[in-house]
Formats: C-alpha cells, structure tokens, sequence
C-alpha cells in the first residue's frame, strides 16, 4: 500500500527525458538544418540573419562530406558552438550529431514533435522576447518563401498554425516572447486564426492572404507588395557580411572561400555563365526546383556573394565576389 509513492516519484523524474529540451543562453557559430524541407530552414533562417551565424543543410540521416568540410572549415577559422533544428526522428539524426561533435564542436539541439512545435522552440529559446511575430499556414511550401525576407528585415521570430487552428505550442510561444503584433503571412489561413490571435490581445495584420499558390515562383514577385525596406534590409545584409567575417578571421581579400559555400550553392554559382545570368533560366541549368534557386539565392544574397538586378519580370543574377578554392 506505501509503495505507490516511490513508484510516483520515479515516474516523476523519468518524464523530463521524455519531453524536448530547451536550449541554454549559448552563442552559436553555426545553425545546421535539414536541407531537403524548407520549414525548419525557414524556421532559422531569421535567427541567422539576426545574430550573422551561417546555416549549413543536412540530408536528414546522414552528415554529407561537403557540410562536413564546411564544420571542418569553420572550426579551423574559431567556431565552436553548432546549433541543430529540429529532433533525432524526422529531421536530424543521432548519427549526424555524433559526426558533427567528432570535429570538436559543442552541440545543442532545439526541436518539438512537430513543425510547429519546433518553430515555436525556436522563437522561445532563441528570441526569448519580440513584439512582432511572423505566423504562417505550416502546410504551404510557398509561403516560407513569402515570409522569409519580411521576418529577416524586420528581425522577428516565423511561428507557424494550420488553416483553421491555432496550434497550443504557437500560442504558447506568443505568450512567452510577449507578442503584441502578429503579421500573417500567405494565404490559407482562416478568420478563426485571426479571431483566436485578436482574443489573445494581438494585433494582426495579413499580407499575400490572396495570392494564387500555382503562381508563387519567387520573393522577387513584387506582387505580394509586403513592403520591404530594400535599403534596410541590404544594409542590414552588408553588416551582417562584415560581422560574419569579422568572427572568423576571413582575410581581407574580396574572394570568398569555396568552402563557405554548400554543394549546393557551389553548383548555382557554376550556372552562372560568364558570372551572371537570368534567375529564371537557373531552374534547368541547375536541375533545381524553382523554390530551392529562390533560397539559394537568398543565401547567396545574404553572402554579399551574389546580387539582383531587376530586368522585366525576372531579375539578373551576377557574381559579386569571386569564388577561391583553397582546398
């Protein structure tokens, strides 16, 4: 009859192992992501622009040879403090993080058992406080894309709902970084979700609510009139060039090290002809999805590696700096 307690107790403490575990107050060098989604990439994404950390992609089992030389690279040049997104099972397994912690570097993992669940981690344990955040249908591949370079510009936290319910972790996570102002992105969000955020004492406002998904080829479609600063956000992007290689002892030479780029982005740069081309036509010469050339490009963007100049309908994509291999 007396023996229930202890067993209650044990139960007690066996339940934390089970539960996600929130990160400390840590500076990272490098944030590491599933590359084959863009939801935990997205997810990040504005938290490294924030804090000028780069973000490398992953294949969700296995640590690819040229991320691995990527970390290696980055060790070599001070950073010791890598952040994973997302947990063991469907993002980022074990296996890699033993790979990763192998090279030298401290690891910490932020996830939740699901995508809205981790995008609310994220906001928690990183941002700890925002007035504003970014909220999104989860479900809508194209409306990352939207969302990225408005939460970048603004430095604000993306959380993500379904159509018609708002998730209990977001509305955790807006409670818990004190939102005030919440700007829904994309379409496929129901009026319920406005309701609920309004009856949480929130303030929304909708952007891209109507645009036509079979449509989205880019965030340089201006037709989703989301108002970005241009100016702010590319001075934003030239401080956060020089920050980054402030951090890591880049020499002052204009060239950029093959190794800070991805597989990926390497393979985007050699698309390039004669160091420049149009955006639209990177799609066939890459073999890449529309959506995956616009983040690369992003990315590229963000480098102060690459830049866009607007022709027509389409943008220009030309090689800013040039590319050395010091392997």
């Amino acid at each position: 009859m007396r023996k229930w307690p202890g067993l209650f107790i044990i139960f007690l403490l066996s339940v934390p192992i089970l539960m996600p575990v929130a990160a400390e107050t840590v500076s990272y060098d490098v944030i590491v992501v599933r590359g084959d989604i863009l939801v935990d990439y997205t997810v990040a994404q504005a938290y490294s622009q924030k804090e000028k950390i780069p973000i490398l992609l992953t294949d969700p089992k296995n640590l690819s040879a040229s991320t691995k030389r990527e970390l290696m690279g980055f060790y070599d040049e001070g950073a010791r403090n890598v952040l994973l997104i997302g947990g063991t099972t469907d993002a980022i397994s074990e296996d890699i993080e033993i790979d990763i912690v192998s090279i030298g570097y401290t690891v910490t993992r932020i996830w939740d058992w699901d995508r809205s669940g981790t995008a609310a981690r994220v906001s928690i344990d990183l941002w700890k406080y925002s007035k504003e955040s970014v909220i999104i249908n989860g479900g809508i591949e194209e409306s990352y894309l939207i969302a990225s370079k408005f939460a970048m510009k603004r430095g604000i936290p993306i959380l993500i709902t379904n159509e018609n319910d708002l998730p209990d972790s977001t509305k955790e996570a807006l409670l818990a970084i004190n939102v005030k102002k919440v700007y829904v992105v994309g379409p496929r969000v129901s009026e319920n979700i406005v309701k609920e955020l309004s009856s949480l004492g929130i303030t929304v406002e909708r952007l891209g609510k109507d645009i036509n998904i079979s449509e989205v080829t880019a965030l340089d479609d201006e037709r989703f009139n989301l108002e970005i600063d241009i100016i702010s956000l590319i001075s934003g992007v030239a401080i956060g060039l020089v920050s980054l290689f402030l951090v890591f002892r880049f020499k002052k030479d204009e060239s950029v090290p093959v190794f800070v780029l991805t597989e990926d982005e390497r393979r985007l740069v050699q698309a390039l002809k004669n160091g420049e081309d149009k955006q639209e036509k990177l799609p066939q010469a890459t073999n890449f999805s529309r959506p995956k050339v616009t983040r690369l490009v992003m990315d590229l963007e963000s480098k102060g590696i690459i830049f866009r100049e607007k022709k027509g309908k389409t943008y220009k994509i030309k090689l800013d700096k040039p590319i050395k291999d010091t392997r």
